[in-house]
Formats: structure tokens, C-alpha cells, sequence
């Protein structure tokens, strides 16, 4: 009999232990009509100090479902990220380009970001995503739709969003159909926060033609990247340093199911920590 009570004892420590690791998992979360996931991944060799900051690449994963079987998930408005001990607050040395520079010269010459200096690139990624009808309400699965994401540093606090793509990766839209944006940076502590509003021919009208744009899968890539300026080298992102050898984050999406934007259906907050 004790040796049932203790068996029963050690399955119950195991199963508490399985809860408090899914509890600090990164996701997945329900929130409204939709379900997210997102990962964070920072390298960079050490995690650095204040005193002594480290250059770092960073890794975004994003994910987005339906809560509902057969769906897809609500368009999104906004994502909002939050880092712990990263940093980039050297944007001021690197060149730029601006969301006007790349809807402007670059649409006029058909360039689109073929437009940005040399050096302003700071990240690059793949997004998959469903094109459907706002009339049949989310349902699936939706015309499939991959697209490379370009972003530029626009300066300090603000990075440039554009996507490029074919008619044949994304049932006949093409570049352009969808306008470069700003998403803005920002530090709160030693928190590195983004907050990307999702502009209508991105999202809840794709390419202006009144579809709904669903996230499935994103994955950003920041480079480790530096400048040099008046003699000095600059890190783009930096380190500097850990929270009890791990690094928190938390990914805030809110949706809508509207293709005005309006009304938004709250917002799904993924929380994990990245190895540091």
C-alpha cells in the first residue's frame, strides 16, 4: 500500500512539473476567433552587460490560427513585442529608408525597394497567409499567399515593413499590391518593444481588393548587424544582459473581423522566455 501511495505521489509531482513547463511554453493562445503562437531567438555569443553591450541577431517566429475548425484566423490590426535586454539605440548611424521613399521613387520606377541604400536592410522573412472572402466568414482554407517581408531601419524609433511576392505565390497579387508602412521601436527599461500596425491592403484588405489577409506563419530574421561612424563601431541590436539567465518576452496580436479595421476583437498575449 505505501509503495502505491508513493508511485501515485511521483505521478502527481510529474504531472505538476508537465503543468508548470506547458505554463512557461509560448503558447498556443485563444483569444477571440483566432489561436497564437510566437518564439523569440536572440544569438549573439554572450549576453552582455549595460557596461559592455554584445552585437546580436535576433529571430521573431509568429503563428495564427482559427479556434474554430475548418477557418481561417481573423485578420490582424497590430502586433506588439516585447524583448528583454535587447536594445538598438543606434539607428541614428545606420543609412535608411522610409516607407516614402520605397511608395514613391520605387513605385514610380518599379524599383519598390530596389530604391533603399545599400546598408539599411535590417531584417528579412517569410510569411505564409490565406486570402479569403470577408462574405463567407473566415471559412477555409483560403487561397494560399507566401511573401518575402523587407524590413528597413527608418531611423530612430522606426522601422520600414514591405512585402514583395507573384501572382503565382499569391493568387494574382503582385508587389506593390500591398504599400510599404512604418512600424515603430521604441525602449521601455531593458525591454525592446515593436509595435506594427497592420494596414488595410495588408491584412483586413489584402492588395486593395477587399479580401481578407490571414496570417499563418511568419519568421524575421535581424541580422547582426554594425556601422562604423566618427571611428567607432555601432551594433544595430545589442545585449545587455539576461533575467536569471533566460530572456521573457510576451507577443500581443489583436484582430478584427472586419475589412474596415473596425471593430477589433481583443487582443491574444503569448508570453515565453528565449535561452540567454
Amino acid at each position: 500500500m505505501r509503495g502505491k501511495l508513493l508511485a501515485i505521489t511521483a505521478l502527481l509531482c510529474l504531472v505538476a512539473a508537465g503543468a508548470a513547463d506547458a505554463a512557461d511554453a509560448a503558447g498556443p493562445v485563444t483569444a477571440g476567433p483566432n489561436t497564437y503562437t510566437g518564439n523569440f531567438a536572440v544569438a549573439g555569443g554572450s549576453a552582455g552587460t549595460v557596461a559592455k553591450p554584445k552585437a546580436v541577431a535576433m529571430t521573431e517566429t509568429l503563428g495564427m490560427g482559427s479556434a474554430t475548425a475548418g477557418n481561417v484566423g481573423a485578420p490582424l490590426v497590430d502586433i506588439r513585442t516585447t524583448t528583454y535586454g535587447v536594445m538598438a539605440p543606434y539607428a541614428k548611424y545606420f543609412p535608411k529608408c522610409t516607407a516614402g521613399q520605397i511608395n514613391g521613387q520605387g513605385a514610380s520606377t518599379q524599383k519598390w525597394n530596389g530604391v533603399c541604400p545599400a546598408g539599411s536592410l535590417v531584417a528579412t522573412g517569410n510569411v505564409t497567409a490565406a486570402l479569403t472572402s470577408p462574405t463567407v466568414n473566415l471559412l477555409g482554407p483560403g487561397a494560399p499567399c507566401v511573401l518575402q517581408l523587407w524590413v528597413y531601419n527608418a531611423g530612430p524609433g522606426a522601422e520600414t515593413f514591405f512585402f514583395t511576392t507573384s501572382p503565382s505565390q499569391c493568387d494574382g497579387l503582385t508587389t506593390g499590391a500591398a504599400a510599404a508602412w512604418t512600424g515603430k521601436i521604441s525602449q521601455q527599461g531593458k525591454y525592446f518593444v515593436t509595435d506594427t500596425p497592420e494596414p488595410g491592403d495588408v491584412s483586413y484588405n489584402a492588395g486593395n481588393v477587399g479580401l481578407f489577409g490571414s496570417l499563418q506563419s511568419e519568421t524575421l530574421n535581424f541580422k547582426r548587424l554594425t556601422v562604423k561612424h566618427a571611428g567607432k563601431v555601432y551594433p544595430y541590436l545589442e545585449s545587455v544582459g539576461c533575467a536569471n539567465h533566460a530572456r521573457p518576452f510576451t507577443i500581443a496580436y489583436t484582430a478584427t473581423e472586419s475589412n474596415s479595421g473596425s471593430p477589433t476583437v481583443g487582443t491574444g498575449t503569448v508570453k515565453g522566455t528565449a535561452a540567454c
